[in-house]
């Protein structure tokens, strides 16, 4: 592991109102070192269903250091954002969850969010970069819908495993997609979301896929991050119990937004032509078939990804198989950003 030590703050925002309701509260952390750079890039991160924001923590590590051996270092810091019902956000939102239908809070609505947070204050005369794995790719990019297509905030775009599809090939492949989707939402039901300690938690995900091919720092981090103590009722005492941050009601039914990943697919096809979109898949198909990647690069249909990087022995749950890997792919195709930027200064000197 990567001997850097990443300094963070904890933010928490609040975010656009939805159908004439309060909006939730959206959790974030901004990631730094003492080396970091204001002339460098900001990165802006969204994680997958069922995940949070610290489990980018293994990752940019080894980004911030890759980045360091670079002159000047090319990242000023990293923001990393939870989905509105995921890790702290859920803990925060719980009181307002609970008033929800389970599986209420979409992708759309947590994209709103994150171009809310682009566009405050926080964020002025940065540079950013968005980068989404899984579900959170479809996030950033719809948060791209917020501005012009002559505005985008966006320099460079990357998509890490993106689970978006066009609404044609779902309906070709409906039957298969159905399958999987309700296979998806049994598995996460199934599951233990409370314990009585911290270690009965994380010794029952231990050995459970996805988690035990999980990199054991990343797996670390969900031990540490992903469970909060809570008080419950146990007849007429009250008890301290371990409790997932996100729901399980909630995950399971995060996998029925179809809707937000036609939309998001849409989006990118429009994107591309005027946003460096980079795309990194990993080499194993276990959950994403052929036909998403295919979909995600096929330039007759005007979708024309500025790179694609493969991962080896990486499946779609690559940001946490192979942090490292993904750390170098991703550090390759934002030093290919930083030559773009610096050659288009000197054409304008």
């Amino acid at each position: 592991m990567s001997s850097l030590q990443l300094r963070s703050e904890l933010f928490v925002f609040d975010t656009p109102p939805l159908h004439g309701l309060p909006g939730l509260k959206m959790t974030a952390k901004r990631y730094y070192t003492p080396f970091s750079d204001s002339q460098g890039l900001t990165l802006l991160f969204a994680h997958g269903v069922g995940a949070h924001k610290e489990q980018w923590e293994p990752m940019l590590r080894y980004l911030f250091s890759y980045q360091h051996l670079q002159q000047p270092s090319r990242i000023r810091e990293a923001w990393c954002f939870d989905w509105l019902n995921h890790g702290d956000a859920a803990v925060i939102n719980k009181a307002a969850l609970e008033r929800r239908s389970p599986g209420d809070v979409s992708i759309a609505e947590w994209a709103g969010a994150i171009a809310s947070f682009v566009k405050s204050p926080f964020l002025r005369d940065h540079r950013l970069v968005g980068f989404g794995h899984s579900a959170g790719s479809s996030a950033i990019i719809l948060s791209t819908r917020a501005f012009s297509m002559r505005n985008q905030p966006f320099i460079a775009v990357f998509l890490l495993e993106p689970s978006m599809l066009t609404r044609e090939l779902w309906m070709a492949h409906l039957m298969e997609r159905e399958t999987l989707m309700k296979k998806s939402i049994s598995a996460t039901l199934r599951r233990r979301g409370v314990f009585d300690t911290w270690e009965e938690a994380a010794n029952y995900y231990r050995n459970r896929k996805p988690w035990a091919g999980y990199d054991r720092e990343v797996f670390d981090v969900f031990k540490q991050h992903g469970f909060y103590s809570v008080a419950m009722q146990d007849g007429s005492k009250e008890e301290t119990k371990v409790a997932l941050k996100c729901d399980l009601h909630h995950e399971a039914l995060a996998y029925q937004d179809i809707e937000s990943h036609f939309e998001a697919t849409d989006q990118y096809t429009r994107l591309c032509r005027v946003v460096p979109v980079h795309i990194v898949f990993g080499d194993i198909h276990d959950y994403i078939p052929s036909y998403f990647q295919d979909c995600m690069t096929d330039v007759s249909q005007g979708r024309s990804p500025a790179s694609v990087k493969r991962v080896p022995g990486a499946g779609h749950g690559i940001l946490q198989q192979t942090p490292e890997a993904l750390a170098r792919a991703v550090s390759v195709g934002l030093n290919s950003i930083m030559r773009d930027l610096t050659s288009h200064l000197l054409h304008r000197l």
